[in-house]
């Protein structure tokens, strides 16, 4: 199924309704991807930056009552801090690696009384790797490095248990070969998870499942429905493990087949939905866009 094409106005009554339908929830979860959802894509995956008003706007979710908000990233968890500039005083969740980490230890009992509680299966910092996992990352880790060598132009992301490939930039028949070079490396280790994304092939040691990860955010938070917006490949396990029929919304951002609901053009209309979300969520009988 494809989503709505329409971006968050006037002529999208379908996912205005949809909103405002979330946003009466008594008890929320906003979960949010961040590269292509909150932040646009660039050359250099340390110069991503969220647009203006994204970070703006999950702050000011987060302060609601009975609003969680976590953004759930591939990104480690240190660079996620980095880029996003969220810190503890925010009462925001990150969750980087797809699910190995976490900031929830940083947060302690801040936040809304039972937000915080529960969450013990997330913790900060990487997950344990046992001793063939560890020798397996070692392994394609140093595939990699032999196939940028070959390309310079590509770039390498180094992750507590996976490391990623950046083609983005590159002559697009260096990038096709860069990219059928990782994704062979990957076919060659039985226990390593290939995940192809835009410009990039990440290899990791740990199946990822951002799936998992926001049904075991919401379970925690108590949460009544979720909200649950991205825009790549590794967002579709999310939107499969989320149920509109019972209050759940999914957001698809920019083009392609999608399980989610719903369709948003880009990253400043994200920024127009999650803003409608707390129009709503603040005075549900007048709330604009």
């Amino acid at each position: 199924m494809t989503g709505d094409d329409r971006p968050v106005t006037e002529d999208n009554p379908q996912l205005r309704i949809a909103v405002a339908a979330f946003a009466s929830r008594p008890r929320v979860l906003v979960a949010v991807d961040f590269d292509g959802t909150l932040a646009p894509f660039v050359i250099d995956p340390l110069q991503a930056r969220a647009v203006p008003g994204a970070l703006e706007v999950l702050r000011a979710a987060a302060a609601l009552s009975g609003v969680t908000v976590a953004v759930v990233s591939g990104r480690d968890l240190a660079t996620l801090e980095m880029l996003t500039g969220i810190g503890v005083q925010d009462g925001i969740t990150l969750v980087g690696s797809h699910g190995a980490q976490t900031n929830l230890g940083d947060q302690g009992d801040q936040g809304q009384e039972g937000d915080r509680g529960g969450r013990g299966s997330l913790t900060r910092g990487a997950s344990l790797l046992d001793a063939e996992a560890t020798a397996s990352l070692s392994v394609v880790r140093g595939e990699l490095d032999a196939i940028r060598t070959r390309y310079p132009a590509a770039r390498l992301e180094q992750k507590p248990a996976a490391v990623a490939l950046h083609t983005r930039g590159l002559d697009p028949s260096v990038a096709a070969a860069a990219t059928a070079a990782a994704l062979e490396v990957g076919q060659r280790y039985p226990h390593v998870h290939v995940m192809p994304g835009k410009d990039v092939v990440e290899l990791t040691v740990l199946e990822p499942d951002k799936g998992r990860v926001v049904r075991a955010l919401a379970r925690a938070a108590g949460s009544d429905a979720t909200l649950y917006l991205g825009d790549d490949v590794t967002d579709e396990k999310a939107f499969a493990a989320l149920d509109p029929a019972s209050g759940d919304l999914t957001v698809k951002v920019g083009d392609g087949e999608t399980l989610a609901a719903q369709r948003v053009p880009d990253q400043i209309s994200v920024v127009h939905l999650l803003n409608l979300f707390v129009a709503h969520r603040q005075n549900p009988d007048n709330s604009q866009t």
